[in-house]
């Protein structure tokens, strides 16, 4: 049987890991607080404020097309670098001033169904300069976990998402519906620089060892039949896990809440859901590896559809009831992506990190935006119900293809490793 690549859980004792752990923390929040603004918090304005079809809803994931091509430029952020500075830091400093200004640039754009356009082409070119942070920052999460590190980082990792999610949503839509749209965007942007800076502030490491000084190339990736099939698994598991993300905003204003009452609402759940999964998450995974907890999730990730079924079934629902479905939502699904993520960290080469990880990660984006496109209108063409019902289906499908594939993955990445090593 295929060994775990995770060792037992081993919480840090000193105060440079925690150091460590804590600017990765930060660095994924203002990772994912620009994907919940542009995904969730934006359509969600323009559907209740503006009255725009459920069909439009893919217009705000086209920026995602841009993510999803970011590896063909990755391999010039993983040649490059000053030493001096920091490998990695020298590309997340200029970026975040980058993308800082972007957002200000959109703040001062007037909302509506006339500036749509322009406004989703303000959030493309932001795109370009955000993916090209998000490789750098990739790599400096991969390149600073250490094999038993992986479980509790894994679990960082994800409750950094997760609460960068609920700023850039929640906390952004209360701020849209109560202060305006300069404000959000003014908001975004001062937020992803505040939550940059830990890990520009602190000195870069490298655990990983490097197995060559081959330059990094995108071909090298794709010259690897094993590659093909991890983009296989993340696209599948991205598209299914994150299609109900991409409606739950015009799914709850549906159901009569005001864009404060979901700002609040999911604000409570989501990110008092990620902390009890993801906190219970990182000690299982830790013990019994990325497979098993698939496995597990197999059979606790479909406990979250019933109360979605029902809630799509009512007219109206109360804020209350809100909080408590999607707090058992987050805490039946959260577990899934970090598993998940935990697995890929593996499944990464120490000659290339940023360039097989922004691969990886551009089919997450590129899983994400097709969820979104395809969830709007499926959504608007067989109604909530049986969106959730179908949702459920395909999601479990998901996760059972990751089950069946993690053993021949692992397989083929350990026995390529060891070719280049004795190379």
């Amino acid at each position: 049987m295929l060994k775990t690549t995770l060792g037992k859980l081993q919480f840090p004792k000193d105060g440079a890991t925690w150091s460590k752990l804590g600017a990765i923390f930060c660095l994924q929040i203002a990772h994912d607080l620009p994907n919940a603004l542009t995904a969730t918090m934006a359509p969600t304005l323009f559907v209740k404020r503006f009255g725009m079809p459920l069909e439009y809803l893919g217009l705000f994931f086209l920026p995602f097309v841009v993510t999803a091509l970011k590896w063909t430029w990755a391999p010039i952020v993983d040649n490059r670098g000053s030493e001096k500075f920091g490998r990695r830091k020298s590309w997340l400093a200029p970026l975040t001033v980058l993308v800082s200004l972007s957002y200000l640039a959109i703040a001062l754009i007037r909302p509506g169904l006339d500036t749509l356009f322009i406004i989703i082409a303000l959030l493309m070119v932001k795109q370009v300069f955000y993916s090209t942070q998000e490789i750098a920052a990739d790599a400096y999460v991969v390149e600073n976990l250490t094999a038993e590190e992986r479980g509790l980082g894994s679990s960082i990792v994800w409750l950094g998402k997760e609460i960068g999610q609920v700023i850039g949503f929640a906390g952004l839509l209360f701020v849209a519906d109560r202060f305006g749209w300069t404000a959000a965007f003014t908001a975004a942007a001062v937020l992803f620089a505040l939550f940059n800076l830990p890990a520009l502030l602190r000195k870069e490491t490298h655990v990983q060892e490097t197995e060559s000084q081959l330059p990094a190339r995108v071909m090298a990736f794709f010259e690897r039949r094993v590659n093909w099939r991890i983009m296989s698994v993340v696209f599948a598991i991205a598209f299914t896990v994150q299609m109900p993300v991409a409606v739950i905003g015009p799914f709850l204003s549906s159901k009569g809440l005001t864009l404060s009452e979901i700002g609040v609402a999911l604000g409570i759940s989501a990110s008092l859901g990620a902390i009890i999964s993801l906190s219970i998450a990182s000690v299982v995974i830790s013990r019994i590896g990325a497979k098993r907890m698939a496995i597990l999730m197999l059979f606790i990730a479909p406990l979250a559809a019933p109360a979605f079924i029902w809630l799509a079934a009512q007219e109206t629902v109360s804020a209350g009831m809100v909080i408590a479905i999607i707090l058992w939502a987050t805490i039946c699904n959260a577990p899934v992506r970090m598993a998940f993520y935990a697995a890929r960290i593996g499944w990464t080469s120490s000659t290339q990190v940023a360039t097989d990880m922004t691969a990886q990660q551009s089919t997450w984006f590129l899983g994400y935006a097709a969820a979104g496109a395809v969830a709007g209108v499926l959504a608007a063409q067989v109604g909530w119900v049986l969106f959730f019902i179908l949702n459920t289906v395909a999601t479990a499908l998901a996760i059972i293809y990751f089950i069946r594939s993690h053993d021949g993955i692992e397989e083929e990445v350990t026995r390529w490793r060891n070719v280049k090593v004795g190379a």
